[in-house]
């Protein structure tokens, strides 16, 4: 279990560093020469969420399958509310591990939606449960029905366990908020003709 996370984020670190950053920075420079304004905090929250949202698609959607596994593939589907527990209960260690990673997995997505967009926890609980479900669907339908069938299995609990997630993510920024400089505070606006930056 440890070590496909460790590979999953090793793949989202090459896709983040290749295709995402450079169209990230491009896109980030062309704005504060359009602005003529930037706020470095916040670059570096978007920067931060980028590469956590490529760790994610590596971990739930890579590595694809080969050829003559997806010459086998059907649809397959775990529908039980809960039913990690049984799981659990054969295998303490290994099921227990994969829920606690579930719930992990998205806990940064519920503090990034609390911290930069100030959401409340009615929206950050429809947006991590949207999140999870857009996840659980791409596994159920072969990515989006680029494969004849599921590679991943599609689990009610994942649903659960990442929405969860997201929800701990909300009330652990909402607990530390009140110590952290607002994302605005951190905005500075470039002086006509001159390269210094001022509030």
């Amino acid at each position: 279990m440890m070590n496909a996370w460790v590979s999953s984020i090793m793949d989202g670190t090459r896709i983040f560093g290749v295709y995402v950053m450079p169209v990230f920075l491009a896109a980030t420079f062309l704005q504060m020469l359009l602005l003529k304004r930037c706020n470095f905090m916040k670059i570096l929250a978007q920067t931060a969420f980028l590469y956590y949202i490529c760790c994610v698609f590596a971990l739930v959607f890579l590595p694809l399958p080969t050829m003559e596994q997806a010459a086998a593939l059907f649809y397959k589907t775990e529908l039980m509310p809960f039913h990690c527990i049984l799981s659990m209960m054969k295998n303490p260690v290994g099921a227990g591990l994969q829920v606690v990673m579930n719930i992990i997995m998205t806990i940064p997505f519920g503090m990034f939606l609390r911290y930069y967009f100030k959401m409340d926890a009615g929206r950050v609980f429809l947006y991590s449960l949207a999140l999870t479900t857009f996840i659980e669907f791409g596994q159920f339908s072969g990515l989006f029905f680029l494969y004849k069938g599921s590679y991943r299995l599609f689990e009610v609990d994942d649903l659960i366990c990442n929405t969860l997630g997201g929800m701990i993510g909300f009330a652990a920024m909402k607990k530390v908020e009140g110590f952290i400089p607002e994302m605005e505070s951190f905005e500075r606006i470039f002086k006509e003709r001159k390269l210094e930056l001022v509030k």
